[in-house]
């Protein structure tokens, strides 16, 4: 008799909405397999330069992109509040982002990877990677003032993988084929937002990269920094 499955809790969280597109397919495995999934962004993306109109409006379109993408993929959109395009990696700021971990208590985490190349090297990018990796720490500690109890759970850790950039770490291949109208629909809300940017071409040619030698047609990767068990379909 086959072990039922254990429910998880993924927290997929990046600097800014449309950030998400590397796992947007793997976020609607998850909902699909009847897991908790949150979304969070540490900004509200208020400086991006696509879009127009002040910074008020900038950040009500960023909204309703948002509230598309949980109505589309099933995940549970949270935004903090640090500013666009001044994240600053320092303690402190780790210690907000661990407030975030001990509250939602994840069992798999995604986020960016430490990208030395433009685009995804954005300092806002560089600087969420390395303060989710301290933040998978601290969350660890009781500390005077927090909210929340310590999350001292073991917890799977992955992050983007960047095709022009050789990595040392083990590769996750992700089965995300038959989420291929999503992924579209997901681009299609966030297209004004990505501007001259070749969206469509990057992800689906991305996804058909990858998949050459997996077996499937559309995958997404994933670098594995820290893991419970071995992954097929979904994140473990």
């Amino acid at each position: 008799m086959s072990q039922k499955r254990k429910k998880e809790t993924v927290l997929a969280i990046f600097a800014h909405a449309d950030d998400e597109l590397g796992c947007a397919g793997t976020m609607a495995n998850h909902v699909d397999a009847g897991d908790d999934v949150i979304l969070a962004f540490l900004t509200k993306g208020e400086n991006i330069t696509s879009l127009d109109g002040n910074l008020k409006d900038k950040v009500e379109e960023r909204k309703t992109h948002t509230d598309k993408i949980q109505d589309l993929l099933g995940v549970r959109v949270k935004f903090l509040d640090f500013k666009d395009s001044n994240i600053e990696y320092n303690v402190e700021n780790g210690y907000i982002v661990a407030e975030l971990i001990k509250e939602i208590k994840p069992t798999i985490i995604i986020s960016w990877s430490k990208f030395e190349t433009m685009g995804g090297g954005h300092p806002d990018h560089r600087n969420t990677s390395d303060l989710v990796r301290d933040a998978i720490s601290y969350a660890r500690y009781k500390r005077e003032g927090s909210k929340f109890e310590p999350h001292r759970e073991m917890m799977s850790y992955y992050t983007y993988v960047n095709p022009l950039e050789i990595s040392n770490h083990q590769i996750e291949a992700v089965d995300v084929s038959h989420q291929v109208e999503k992924i579209q629909s997901f681009i299609n809300i966030y297209k004004a937002a990505y501007g001259s940017f070749p969206v469509e071409d990057f992800k689906f040619n991305s996804m058909k990269y990858f998949a050459q030698r997996s077996g499937a047609t559309h995958v997404e990767v994933f670098k594995i920094i820290q893991r419970r068990k071995i992954a097929r379909k979904l994140l473990t």
